[in-house]
């Protein structure tokens, strides 16, 4: 992080440098650390720019460690930044999670502003980008912040390589062929990465069996934005080629996932767990994950909203028990430890230890609807004999899962219950995370959930489990579901039916989440667009002041909620329910008396 470090180090000159939107946290949640542990472990000497001061003139921080040897590689944070700036309903947001003291500190397109920087720095030097925000745009796609079709971000940053999904792979073999002498513009075959060629070469010499993609500015258009998404859904697995009026972007083929020997490798190294001493504040993000274990990457659930799969995969590849309970060992030792492991999962905890032999072909089937298909091998008992191993370690009094659930991947028989009841008994902390979304069918279809049968009847199920006794008793556990508003689709009536129901079986939530449309995803294709890309069915879009009304009813206990309800229940045309889902007030109290 400093040139002290470096000296200390005896490293004149680090062979990469990564520049990082998020405070630096050796700390294998956090991207920056994750990527430069790889990189070292891999023979390379890592320098890390944390949050360089983009305001000042003259961009003095962005010179603190010299200019590496190989490469730039600017990776913009574990959040995407517009999403880490801007609330749904675009207000700016007063903290950053990623910053020492919870302080605003990174621009909002973090990728674009940091590369002009280091550019005008160190012009010959190249520049790689990565993370979720550089992953999300490699294509033209609409950006909701602006309101606009922007172009892939390679044609606005000055950057040699793009590194999309999980960049471990592609940034080491990046590195691996620059160290033997390979200029970066001639590397052009790594999976997982997108590279620029010019117009004129490309008309020449258009790269072999590559999918085109329709041209910007012509995806500008509603229809033609619909059908470049199909494309890219279907495709994806492919090589595509989108050209832009001054460039033409190239993005190979996905890299391979990590194998569960490689996985265990890279989370075994010698991680602190701790914020650079540097900080004299404490960073926020750090403080609910410190003692968390990661299990497994990738996510085959397909939400239509969701962008972890489009960065993560839909292949999900576990660590061995063996390495998790290594790893777990050496945290308990930490002296900061206090007996609790705040969460064992992933971007679903219950998807570890699923497997499927068709993830072996490397290609996704056809409809990518793994949930649906249930090829898979059920995880259930790998996951409970890894939390109970967890649990019986030594120093280890707690050890929860906070990072949720698929309910509709749970066993519909005896095992599913032994699954609920340990839950219950040994690893829930008073609620159950799970995530519904909706009740409405037609919503659910376009956000490719589970209809809502599904959902309630789990939810019976899992009240009757309650009242079951086991040796360890067993504590009143509750579920707190995940609920989301204005998704494409979804209309007012639709939340009033939504918070009908939930008032009904007593599943009040204050975690709304208004839906935001992130690029890539395909409820954003149908945000945009108003069609669904694979279908070409039109889809209703709730925008501006009904975005609002809907997030509102879903928190029609709040009484600073009362005014928009009301307005939501009178366009809806049921009056009826002031008085009764909501107090009746000032007129309305007078015409119901």
């Amino acid at each position: 992080m400093t040139q002290e470090e470096l000296n200390k180090c005896g490293i004149t000159q680090p062979d990469i440098i990564l520049v990082s939107g998020d405070a630096y946290v050796d700390h294998p949640s956090f991207a920056t650390s994750l990527l430069g542990r790889a990189l070292w472990d891999a023979g390379f000497t890592v320098g890390v720019l944390a949050q360089p001061d983009w305001k000042d003139h003259n961009l003095k921080s962005f010179k603190r460690l010299g200019k590496p040897r190989l490469f730039f590689a600017v990776v913009p944070g574990a959040v995407d930044p517009l999403l880490n700036a801007y609330t749904p309903a675009l207000k700016k947001r007063s903290k950053d999670s990623y910053s020492p003291g919870g302080k605003l500190t990174r621009p909002e397109r973090t990728t674009i502003v940091y590369a002009n920087a280091l550019h005008w720095q160190y012009p010959q030097i190249p520049i790689v980008i990565g993370g979720i925000e550089a992953s999300l745009r490699r294509f033209a796609h609409y950006d909701y912040w602006s309101n606009s079709v922007r172009q892939g971000i390679l044609a606005d940053a000055p950057a040699s390589l793009l590194v999309y999904g999980m960049g471990e792979l592609a940034l080491i073999e990046i590195a691996k062929r620059m160290q033997q002498g390979d200029a970066i513009n001639t590397i052009r075959d790594i999976p997982g990465t997108c590279w620029t060629m010019s117009v004129g070469e490309f008309r020449k010499n258009p790269p072999e069996d590559a999918v085109l993609l329709p041209s910007y500015p012509s995806v500008v258009g509603k229809g033609v934005f619909a059908s470049a998404y199909a494309v890219m859904y279907r495709e994806g697995h492919k090589r595509l080629v989108q050209p832009h009026p001054k460039t033409v972007i190239v993005a190979n083929p996905p890299m391979r996932p990590l194998t569960t020997k490689e996985l265990d490798h890279l989370y075994e190294l010698p991680f602190t767990r701790r914020q650079h001493p540097s900080y004299k504040e404490p960073i926020p993000a750090l403080e609910p994950v410190q003692f968390s274990l990661v299990t497994h990457r990738g996510c085959f659930g397909g939400c239509s909203f969701c962008a972890i799969t489009h960065h993560q995969g839909r292949i999900v590849t576990s660590r061995s028990e063996e390495s998790l309970i290594r790893e777990a060992k050496r945290m308990t030792e930490m002296p900061e430890f206090r007996g609790t492991i705040q969460d064992v999962g992933g971007p679903t905890a219950n998807m570890y230890g699923c497997t499927c032999e068709k993830w072996k072909t490397g290609v996704p089937c056809p409809d990518k609807n793994c949930i649906k298909c249930g090829a898979f091998t059920d995880g259930t008992e790998r996951q409970l004999a890894l939390l109970e191993r967890l649990r019986n370690l030594p120093r280890v009094k707690h050890v929860f899962i906070s990072s949720g659930i698929r309910f509709d991947l749970i066993p519909k028989d005896a095992s599913g219950d032994h699954y609920l009841l340990e839950l219950r008994d040994h690893y829930i902390s008073g609620h159950l995370k799970v995530a519904p979304e909706h009740i409405s069918k037609p919503v659910l279809a376009l956000m490719n959930k589970p209809q809502n049968r599904v959902f309630y009847d789990f939810h019976v199920h899992f009240e009757s489990l309650q009242k079951r006794t086991t040796p360890h008793g067993g504590n009143r556990q509750y579920l707190l579901p995940y609920l989301m508003s204005s998704h494409p689709g979804c209309r007012i009536e639709d939340m009033i039916d939504l918070a009908l129901y939930l008032r009904k079986y007593n599943l009040y939530t204050e975690q709304v989440q208004d839906f935001t449309p992130v690029p890539m995803t395909l409820s954003t294709a149908m945000y945009y667009s108003g069609l669904h890309p694979l279908t070409r069915k039109k889809v209703y879009v709730p925008v501006g002041g009904e975005k609002r009304i809907q997030r509102a009813l879903l928190q029609w206990k709040d009484p600073k909620q009362y005014d928009l309800v009301i307005a939501g229940l009178l366009q809806a045309k049921r009056s009826d329910l002031i008085g009764d889902l909501i107090p009746a007030r000032g007129k309305f109290a007078r015409e119901k008396k």
